[in-house]
């Protein structure tokens, strides 16, 4: 597509309804390139998904970066940037305490799962499942039980 005065003007209304640039894009059949290098030679301010006190509000209520991401509609880019603009610490999990409980790695571990599956199910990282089964004495799941 040409960039054109009419297509300048579907720009201005769409940036208008608080569309963001990859949205622009995709309505406008274009790349997000040239919607950023025309509202920008328009005048037009990039448009913030979330305010920041938004984003102190979740970081409050104890949510790492990918669930408030999800709450914001932003990527979990964006909210690590705005976060450590801030000055907040990352929150790394919802509660304060172990993320799951020895019964439940056990459960998940006797039915076969390997650690980034239980990993994956328990929402925590691959690491902490491998320290915990091997803290338990549990010995890893082989590969074998695929075959």
């Amino acid at each position: 597509m040409v960039w054109r005065r009419r297509t300048d003007q579907q720009l201005i209304a769409l940036h208008k309804k608080g569309l963001n640039d990859p949205e622009i894009a995709d309505k406008l059949g274009v790349r997000r390139a040239a919607v950023k290098y025309r509202r920008q030679k328009l005048g037009l301010l990039h448009q913030r998904l979330f305010t920041d006190q938004q984003l102190i509000d979740l970081h409050e209520e104890g949510l790492n970066d990918r669930e408030k991401a999800e709450k914001l509609g932003a990527s979990k880019g964006v909210v690590y940037y705005h976060r450590r603009r801030l000055g907040l610490e990352a929150n790394r999990y919802r509660n304060l305490g172990r993320p799951f409980t020895d019964r439940q790695l056990i459960a998940l571990h006797e039915q076969g799962f390997h650690d980034r599956e239980i990993a994956e199910k328990l929402d925590v990282p691959r690491h902490s499942v491998t320290y915990h089964r091997n803290k338990l004495g549990l010995k890893p799941v082989s590969r074998a039980r695929n075959l």
